[in-house]
């Protein structure tokens, strides 16, 4: 009986350690608890720790990162939907709101400046040494190890991976923004994975000109194929180094040595091959480099260089830090967790196991050239490493020779990639054989007719395409796709009507599943060149007809018209020459038509009389 009550007590126990929260992270031994609290996960405070909402945390790197490169952490702050940042870091409202019914002004800071009269200081108490109070503080942790940054809502942290152990590794950060006097008030956790390879990594794309589906790993055969290497070096750890790619295309054509990023090479036959790359870098060996003595420099506010407390079985780490930009302190951690934010830190031992032992050796110092705020080009997405190829690394020496051989000094890195593709036969050259004219009568306006012959060498289309263009082939005015029967024989007529005359581009293209093809002409459509239209003749004749009238009557009228003597007695007999000119019959008319005397005046206008 009293065996199962203390058994009973033990599993009470047990469940209540298990079921009690952890946190995220454990102190080391300086930290400073009063100014920069501890706060496990769930703790309830988190929920008011911002005005308007909680802030989120975008945390990425850019790895894989080869080892002996440096890797690149980036966190940038997102807060609620009501808030923006300023220029100058500081959060302001981006509308008027009510909060907890408390109103709030638009363009008003969300957290005021506070008295900005004392000195700012890490959790570890290391001063720091920015004009302007901090509004945030980044807390990095892997490896066992801190590295301590003060910034604005967007930050970077630059590390190397010197004698780091290949593999997998978590980077946990905690957030503090500054509230008031000697008071950060933590915002949350966040972590990032990350992973240390000796394989290059590295992405290669295939690409090929007229690829209807991009990246469906078809090609057309006697169409070259460019294939591109794109290096995943962010910190550009590969920049002084001696970089060949072998390839080998699977075609049997041989291998290609070559030191471009980009090759290409034509399939002749349909099939499917493996194409495939290995990649070798030969680094220059940093341990080789002479030793070079920095001049002694008088101790200044851009730079501190910091000691970090000795633990028990711990080394000392010495590290340089840069306050302007990245201020950044890096301190063994205490294993023991915190329970409470109000207990006082006590040493403890050090990290067991083969961590300790590998940071201790060699720490991982911060890039002390990288400004503030500044992330990787890279940092956006990782490089996915297709293909594995064995790495050799060159083993050094225990002892050293006066004077260190080349391949002493140098470091080998590979990395490979393979992939497999389908060749197959597409439509290789489309032509425009023969044009015909004609002109096609429709009601109320004629239009011009054009057939184009297209003939094609290669596989068969599935679609035909026809573009018209206007004469600079830039603009375009009509676009029609048909779909083509099939047939053994690559020849087709396509019939295209014109409206207008002028010249015009016709871009005719032919296509299949896995290939294009196209070719271009220019026509010149005239309207009124062709003229065995029945319309166009009977508006001829309709023409010719009028011009005749018109030039009959002309005649008429300068053949009969005379003029006649002013006499006494033809002044009496006027009115009854009137008459008679009136009632004069056709036949006189006609009969005076075919009188083609001279034109000699017969009625003289001057006659000999009596004055």
């Amino acid at each position: 009986m009293r065996t199962s009550v203390v058994l009973l007590v033990l599993l009470a126990v047990a469940s209540h350690t298990a079921a009690k929260s952890k946190n995220r992270f454990t102190r080391y031994p300086s930290w400073n608890t009063k100014m920069y609290p501890i706060w496990k996960d769930g703790d309830a405070r988190y929920k008011d720790s911002w005005k308007g909402g909680r802030v989120t945390f975008n945390v990425d790197n850019d790895s894989p990162t080869l080892t002996g490169a440096k890797v690149t952490f980036t966190i940038d702050l997102e807060f609620p939907h009501n808030q923006k940042v300023q220029p100058d870091g500081d959060v302001v409202w981006a509308e008027d709101c009510v909060v907890n019914g408390t109103k709030y002004s638009e363009s008003e800071p969300v957290y005021p400046t506070q008295n900005a009269d004392w000195e700012a200081v890490f959790p570890d108490g290391t001063p720091i040494k920015k004009d302007k109070k901090p509004n945030y503080v980044f807390v990095w942790k892997t490896w066992g190890q801190y590295w301590q940054v003060a910034d604005c809502s967007s930050s970077s942290l630059t590390i190397d991976t010197d004698d780091i152990p290949l593999g997998s590794y978590t980077m946990d950060i905690v957030i503090y923004h500054y509230r008031s006097k000697e008071k950060f008030i933590p915002l949350g956790y966040a972590s990032t994975q990350f992973s240390i390879t000796d394989q290059i990594p590295f992405a290669v794309s295939l690409d090929q000109v007229n690829d209807i589906v991009a990246g469906d790993m078809r090609f057309i055969q006697n169409r070259a194929i460019a294939f591109t290497i794109t290096l995943h070096d962010p910190s550009k750890y590969l920049g002084n180094a001696d970089i060949t790619f072998n390839w080998d295309f699977g075609d049997e054509s041989g291998a290609l040595i070559s030191r471009e990023l980009t090759v290409t090479h034509t399939y002749i036959n349909s099939g499917s091959f493996r194409p495939q790359v290995v990649i070798q870098a030969v680094i220059p060996d940093k341990a080789c480099d002479p030793p070079v003595d920095p001049p002694t420099k008088a101790p200044s506010d851009h730079q501190t260089t910091v000691k970090a407390p000795v633990l028990e079985s711990a080394v000392p780490i010495l590290i340089t830090t840069k306050a302007t930009g990245l201020t950044v302190n890096m301190v063994p951690s205490d294993t023991e967790e915190d329970n409470s934010e109000d207990e006082a830190s006590t040493a403890s031992t050090a990290q067991p196991g083969q961590e300790t032992s590998a940071v201790a050796k060699t720490p991982s110092p911060i890039n002390t050239d990288r400004p503030a705020g500044s992330a990787s080009a890279a940092a956006s997405r990782a490089v996915t490493l297709t293909g594995q190829a064995k790495v050799v690394v060159l083993t050094k020496r225990d002892t050293k020779p006066d004077k260190p051989s080349d391949d002493d000094c140098v470091i080998y890195r590979y990395g490979s990639f393979c992939t497999g593709i389908e060749v197959v036969e597409g439509i290789e050259k489309v032509e425009i054989v023969q044009m015909d004219n004609a002109v096609m009568e429709t009601p109320g306006k004629d239009k011009h007719v054009l057939d184009l012959t297209v003939t094609c060498q290669g596989s068969l289309p599935k679609e035909v395409c026809s573009v018209i263009l206007d004469a600079q082939c830039l603009r375009p005015i009509h676009t029609i796709c048909n779909m083509v029967e099939p047939s053994r024989e690559c020849q087709l007529v396509l019939r295209h009507f014109f409206n207008d005359s002028g010249i015009y581009c016709i871009n005719v293209s032919m296509a299949n599943d896995v290939s294009l093809a196209a070719t271009s002409a220019k026509v010149n459509v005239d309207m009124g060149s062709d003229l065995s239209s029945s319309g166009t003749i009977v508006m001829m004749l309709g023409v010719l007809a009028l011009v005749l009238a018109v030039g009959i009557v002309a005649y008429s009228y300068k053949r009969l018209k005379s003029y006649r003597p002013l006499k006494e007695d033809v002044m009496v007999s006027v009115e009854p020459q009137l008459g008679r000119a009136h009632t004069s019959s056709a036949a006189s008319m006609f009969w005076g038509l075919l009188n083609r005397r001279g034109a000699v005046d017969n009625c003289p206008l001057l006659q000999e009389g009596p004055v």
